[in-house]
C-alpha cells in the first residue's frame, strides 16, 4: 500500500539531475505529485502530502504525509534536513528511491525516518548548530547521546539508525557538508541504546494459557452466536441441497462429467497406471470417471451454497441495526454497541487463527476464505495482500480454521444496509443518537454519520474495545507466577494488563500479541514446521519466525479426530473401551472428580441397563481422552475441541471427568515435571516457556491429587 516504486514516470519529469553541480531544490521545487501528474507539494510546503497517488486503501491522511515543524528546529539546520529526505525520496533522474544498491520503496519508510529524526533535531533548535557536517564532532554527537538518555533500547536505535540513513545522500552535497555519525571504536547504535536507555525494549507479551483459551472460547461463542442470527432459524443444509438438485434438473450435467473424465485421461498411459497400480485398466479408468463425477458435483454444490447464501444475505436481521435492536427487544444504542463487539469477534477469529499482522487484516475482504483440497484433504485459507517483502502488493495465503469463513460472511452483512459501499468490511456504520441522552448516549437513532474505516489504528481500537468487553479477569496470584515466566520484559505501552472501570485487572490483547502466541502454539507443539510457520507469517528470514516461536510450549491440541477410514475392529474396540470407562463411573463415583459427574447428579449410583445404553451411545462420539483425563462434550464444547486437561482440570469443566487411573496418571506428570524443573536448575539452562509449562502441570496435578485424597507436598520453586 506505501509503494511508490510503480510511479516513476510522474515523478521523473520533476526529478532534479544527479551530477557534481551539487542542484538543490527549490522553494517551487515539486516534492510529490497526483494521480494526473500535477504538483501535490512543494518544497517549501511544511507538509509534504502523498495522499492522491499512493494513499489507495483509504487510510488515515497523516500516514502518507511528512510534516516540518518550523518552530521546533534551527531553521538552516531544517532547511538541509528538508534537502536530505527530499534527495532520500528522489534520488535524481533515474534513481528515484534507488541509494547505494538500496530501495527504500515506501512512503512508509521515508516518513518513519523523518519522524524519528525530526525528534533528533530538535535538541539543537536555540543553538548555532546549523548544519549536518557538525553531526560528525564528537561533541556535538554527545548531545544528541544525551538528549536520547532515559528512552527505551529500541526507539534509541530506531533514531540513531534513522540519522544513519541520512548519511546515504551525501552524494547529492558538497564534500565540506557530508556528515558520518562518529562512533568511538567498537562503539554502535546498539551498544549506545544499551548504556543511555532506561529500559529493555521488551516484547509484545505471549497470552499465558488460561487466558488464551478464554479468549478462543469467547471468540468463538460470539462469532457462532452471531451466525445463528444470519442463519434466522432457516435450515441452510436443506436449503442447499433443494438448490442443488434445482441446479442438476437445469443442467446437463452427465455431460459435464464426460467432458472433465476425458480431459483427465487425455495424456493417462492408463495400461502402465494399472500395472504400477496391480489394478485392471478398467479400475484405473473407473477412478478417474469417479473423480469427474465428484468434481463437477462439487463445483454444483458450492455454487448451490453460494446461492442460498446470497439468498440468505438478501433477507438479514443483522443487515439493519434497528431491525436487530427490535428483534433482541435492545436500545438502537445498545445494537450498535453489539454490533461493534461482534466486529471486534469476527476479526478477533481472523486474527487468532491465522497470525495476521494488523495491517494484513486491513487487506481481507468477504471473500477471503477458501477451501482448498489436497490429496483428499480439506485445507481452510484466508487470502489477503501483503506489501512486506515486494514493491507491489502481493496476494497471499494463509491457513486458518473454519470459524474464519463464518467470521468473514457476518462481518460481510453487519449493518450492511447502512454502509456507503455494500460489502466492505472495513466499512462500519456510525450514528448520533436522541432520546434522555444525547450524541452517543441517547437511546434512538438520530441520524447516520460517516462510516468509520476501520484502518490499522481502528481496529487496533476495536481489539481493545472487544476486550474490555469481554472482561476476562486477570488474577495476579494465580497467574503472576506464568506470565513472569513467558513474558520476562514487557515494555509498558504492550502491557497487556489493564484495569476496567471498576478498577478490576482484565487482559487485553491486541493482533501482535495473537500472532506471537499463534507462533508458540503452533510451532512449539510440532503442529508445524518452522519454516511453514515462515511462510504463513510472510517473514523474510527465518531467524525472524524463530524469535515468534522461542517459547515452545504453551498449548497442546488434542483430541484429533479419528482417520475417515478407520478399521471397523478398531471402533468397536472403541466403543467397548468407552463402556467400560462408564461402567467404571457408574459403579465407583468416589473415585471421580472433574464437572462431568457433578451434572449426572441424580443418575450416579444406580443406573439402569437401559439408561446406561443410551448414555454409551450418546457419548461414544463425542469422548476423547489424553489418559490424564476423559472429555465428553463432543461438538457442544464451546472451546472447539480444543482439550488439555491442565486447563480444563482447573475450572472443572462439566464435560470432563478423571478417574482413579487417570489420576494416577497425574502423580507420575507431576514427578516428571518435578525432575525436569530440578534438572534446568541443576545444568542452569532455563526455558521459560518450558518452565511454565511444567508449572502449571504441577499445579494442576495437585488439585487432582487433592481431589482424589492423594497425600502431597506442595512443590515450590525457589529462586532460580
Amino acid at each position: 500500500m506505501f509503494s511508490i516504486s510503480h510511479a516513476h514516470a510522474l515523478f521523473e519529469k520533476y526529478a532534479l539531475p544527479n551530477n557534481e553541480v551539487y542542484p538543490v531544490p527549490t522553494e517551487r521545487t515539486v516534492v510529490s505529485v497526483k494521480r494526473d501528474g500535477s504538483p501535490a507539494s512543494y518544497f517549501e510546503d511544511d507538509v509534504w502530502d502523498f495522499n492522491d497517488l499512493f494513499n489507495t486503501k483509504k487510510e488515515k491522511k497523516s500516514t502518507y504525509t511528512l510534516t516540518f515543524r518550523a518552530q521546533k528546529h534551527n531553521p538552516k539546520l531544517l532547511l538541509e534536513f528538508k534537502q536530505r529526505i527530499y534527495w532520500l525520496i528522489w534520488g535524481g533522474k533515474k534513481t528515484l528511491l534507488s541509494i547505494e544498491g538500496k530501495t527504500f520503496r515506501k512512503v512508509g519508510q521515508i516518513k518513519d525516518i523523518q519522524t524519528r529524526v525530526d525528534v533528533l533535531l530538535r535538541v539543537f533548535a536555540n543553538t548555532s548548530i546549523n548544519a549536518f557536517s557538525y553531526i560528525s564532532n564528537d561533541i556535538v554527537f554527545s548531545q544528541f547521546k544525551e538528549s536520547l538518555r532515559g528512552g527505551s533500547e529500541e526507539s534509541i536505535i530506531k533514531k540513531l539508525d534513522a540519522l544513519n540513513v541520512l548519511t546515504q545522500v551525501n552524494l547529492h552535497f558538497p564534500e565540506n557538508a557530508r556528515f558520518k555519525i562518529p562512533y568511538q571504536e567498537g562503539e554502535s547504535a546498539r551498544k549506545v541504546a544499551k548504556k543511555y536507555a532506561a529500559y529493555g525494549k521488551g516484547n509484545y507479551p505471549t497470552v499465558i494459557p488460561v487466558i488464551y483459551e478464554q479468549y478462543l472460547c469467547r471468540l468463538i461463542q460470539d462469532v457462532e452466536s452471531a451466525y445463528r442470527d444470519f442463519i434466522g432459524g432457516r435450515t441452510l443444509e436443506a436449503d442447499v441441497e433443494a438448490k442443488y438438485r434445482s441446479l442438476l434438473s437445469e443442467n446437463d450435467i452427465e455431460q459435464e462429467i464426460e467432458t472433465l473424465y476425458q480431459e483427465l485421461i487425455l495424456d493417462i498411459e492408463v495400461e502402465k497406471k494399472a500395472k504400477n497400480k496391480g489394478i485392471s485398466p478398467q479400475e484405473v479408468l473407473d477412478d478417474y470417471r469417479d473423480k469427474a463425477k465428484f468434481e463437477v458435483e462439487s463445483t454444483y454444490r458450492n455454487k448451490a451454497h453460494r446461492g442460498v447464501i446470497d439468498v440468505y444475505k438478501k433477507d438479514n436481521v443483522l443487515l439493519d441495526v434497528k431491525a436487530y435492536a427490535q428483534s433482541k427487544g435492545m436500545t438502537e444504542n445498545q445494537a450498535t454497541g453489539a454490533f461493534r463487539m461482534i466486529e471486534g469477534a469476527c476479526f478477533g477469529a481472523c486474527s487468532a487463527f491465522t497470525g495476521m499482522r494488523v495491517s494484513e487484516l486491513t487487506q481481507i475482504d468477504g471473500d477471503s476464505y477458501k477451501e482448498i483440497d489436497i490429496d483428499g484433504v480439506k485445507f481452510c485459507t484466508m487470502r489477503s495482500w501483503t506489501d512486506k517483502l515486494e514493491k507491489l502488493s502481493r496476494e497471499d495465503t494463509w491457513a486458518c480454521a473454519p470459524i474464519c469463513e463464518k467470521a468473514l460472511l457476518i462481518l460481510t452483512v453487519l449493518n450492511d444496509k447502512y454502509r456507503s459501499i455494500s460489502g466492505d468490511i472495513h466499512l462500519s456504520p456510525r450514528f448520533s443518537f436522541k432520546g434522555q441522552g444525547s450524541g452517543w448516549t441517547g437511546d434512538i437513532i438520530n441520524r447516520q454519520l460517516k462510516d468509520i474505516q476501520l484502518y490499522t489504528q481502528n481496529l487496533r481500537k476495536l481489539f481493545y474495545f472487544y476486550s474490555l468487553h469481554i472482561d476476562i479477569r486477570y488474577l495476579p496470584e494465580e497467574m503472576d507466577e506464568v506470565f513472569n515466566l513467558l513474558n520476562p520484559i514487557v515494555h509498558e505501552k504492550f502491557n497487556p494488563i489493564q484495569k476496567n472501570e471498576r478498577g478490576e485487572l482484565y487482559w487485553r490483547f491486541s493482533t501482535h500479541s495473537l500472532r506471537r502466541t499463534f507462533a508458540h502454539f503452533v510451532v512449539g507443539h510440532g503442529l508445524v514446521s518452522l519454516a511453514s510457520l515462515k511462510h504463513q507469517f510472510k517473514h523474510i528470514h527465518l531467524s525472524m519466525t524463530a524469535i515468534y516461536a522461542s517459547h515452545s510450549e504453551v498449548l497442546t491440541l488434542l483430541g484429533i479426530q479419528n482417520p475417515a477410514q478407520i478399521k471397523e475392529q478398531i471402533q468397536k474396540q472403541e466403543i467397548e473401551s468407552h463402556a467400560e470407562y462408564l461402567k467404571d463411573m457408574i459403579e465407583h463415583p468416589e473415585e471421580q472428580s472433574g464437572g462431568f459427574m457433578m451434572s449426572m447428579s441424580g443418575e450416579s449410583i444406580v443406573v439402569g441397563d437401559a439408561r446406561f445404553n443410551q448414555l454409551v451411545e450418546d457419548t461414544k462420539g463425542a469422548n476423547k481422552s489424553t489418559g490424564f483425563g476423559t472429555c465428553f462434550s463432543g461438538v457442544s464444547c464451546s472451546m472447539g475441541h480444543l482439550f488439555e486437561p491442565s486447563k480444563c482440570v482447573g475450572r472443572d469443566c462439566e464435560n470432563l471427568n478423571v478417574n482413579k487411573a487417570e489420576a494416577e496418571n497425574w502423580v507420575i506428570r507431576r514427578d516428571r515435571c518435578v525432575e525436569k524443573i530440578e534438572k534446568m536448575k541443576e545444568m542452569g539452562m532455563f526455558n521459560r516457556s518450558s518452565l511454565a509449562t511444567q508449572l502449571s502441570d504441577i499445579r494442576t496435578a495437585e488439585k487432582v491429587m487433592a481431589d482424589h485424597n492423594i497425600q502431597f507436598e506442595k512443590y515450590r520453586v525457589e529462586a532460580l
